[in-house]
C-alpha cells in the first residue's frame, strides 16, 4: 500500500476518470466510501464493470484496496461478483423484488413510529428539522437543471432518508434501526432502477408533511395512517409501467 500522503477524497457527483489520488490514512475506508457515494448517487451505471486493475490506476493507488473495499461493498447488494467477469454494479431490481422491499420497510418503519408515538412531544423537534432540510433540497431540485447535478440529487436523497431516520432514532430501538438501514443500500438501487425518487420530489414531500402534521396533532391513528398511504404510494409510482427506464439513465 502507498505511504506516500496523497490528495482527499472527491466528492461523490465526479466520476471515475475525474478521481484525484486518495490520501494513504485508513485507505480501504476511503475508496469504499468514495465507491459506495458513487453508487448511491447514480454516478455509476447498472451493470458496469469494477475492474480492479482499472480502479486502482484511476485512483493512483495499488490494487489492495480496491480488492478490500470492493469485498465489503458486495454485502451491500449494490455491486456483485461473477465468475470471469469480475465486479460490476449491480442490475436494476424487479418489480417483485422492489414490491418486497417496500413491504418490508412498511413492517419495520410501522413499528418504528408506534414506539416514537409514545413520546411524540421528543420526536417532533428532529421530525421538524427533518421535514425543513427535505422540503428544502426539494426546493433546490426545482432550479433548471437540478435533476442532472449529482451533489442535489445525492443531498435530496439524503434529506428524504433522514426524515425516516428520526422516526427511527426515536423508537428506541436499535435492531429496527439496523434493519431498516440494511434495506437503503437496495433502496438506492430501486431508485436507479426508476425514474421516481427526484421526479415524485414534491409529492414525497407532501407525504411526509401529512405525517408530521399528525405527529404535531399527536395522532397515533393519523400518522401510521400517512405513513402506510406514504410506502403504499411508493410502491405504485416505483412499480408503475412509466416509471421503468434503461438500466443505464
Amino acid at each position: 500500500m502507498p505511504t506516500d500522503t496523497l490528495n482527499a477524497v472527491p466528492s461523490a457527483g465526479r466520476g471515475l476518470s475525474q478521481i484525484a489520488p486518495l490520501r494513504s490514512r485508513a485507505l480501504v475506508d476511503e475508496v469504499y466510501d468514495l465507491l459506495l457515494d458513487m453508487l448511491t448517487s447514480g454516478s455509476l451505471a447498472a451493470d458496469a464493470p469494477l475492474g480492479i486493475e482499472t480502479l486502482a490506476r484511476q485512483m493512483k493507488i495499488s490494487p489492495t484496496p480496491i480488492r478490500e473495499a470492493l469485498a465489503r461493498l458486495e454485502h451491500t447488494g449494490l455491486i456483485r461478483r461473477e465468475a470471469n467477469r469480475g465486479y460490476r454494479v449491480a442490475p436494476p431490481l424487479s418489480v417483485e423484488q422492489m414490491t418486497e422491499l417496500i413491504d418490508a420497510r412498511l413492517v419495520f418503519e410501522r413499528g418504528a413510529l408506534e414506539r416514537a408515538m409514545r413520546e411524540p412531544a421528543e420526536l417532533l423537534p428532529d421530525l421538524e428539522e427533518a421535514f425543513s432540510l427535505h422540503e428544502a433540497a426539494t426546493t433546490a431540485l426545482e432550479e433548471p437543471g437540478a435533476v442532472r447535478d449529482h451533489d442535489k440529487v445525492h443531498n435530496y436523497y439524503t434529506s428524504d432518508w433522514a426524515f425516516h431516520q428520526a422516526i427511527l432514532n426515536h423508537a428506541h430501538n436499535r435492531y429496527i434501526d439496523r434493519a431498516v438501514n440494511s434495506l437503503s443500500f437496495s433502496f438506492h438501487r430501486m431508485r436507479q432502477t426508476t425514474s421516481m425518487g427526484t421526479t415524485d420530489a414534491p409529492v414525497a414531500l407532501a407525504e411526509h408533511g401529512r405525517i408530521l402534521k399528525a405527529v404535531r396533532d399527536e395522532d397515533s391513528d393519523a400518522a401510521l395512517a400517512a405513513l402506510n398511504a406514504h410506502l403504499g404510494n411508493l410502491t405504485a409510482r416505483a412499480t408503475a409501467p412509466e416509471s421503468s427506464v434503461s438500466p443505464d439513465a
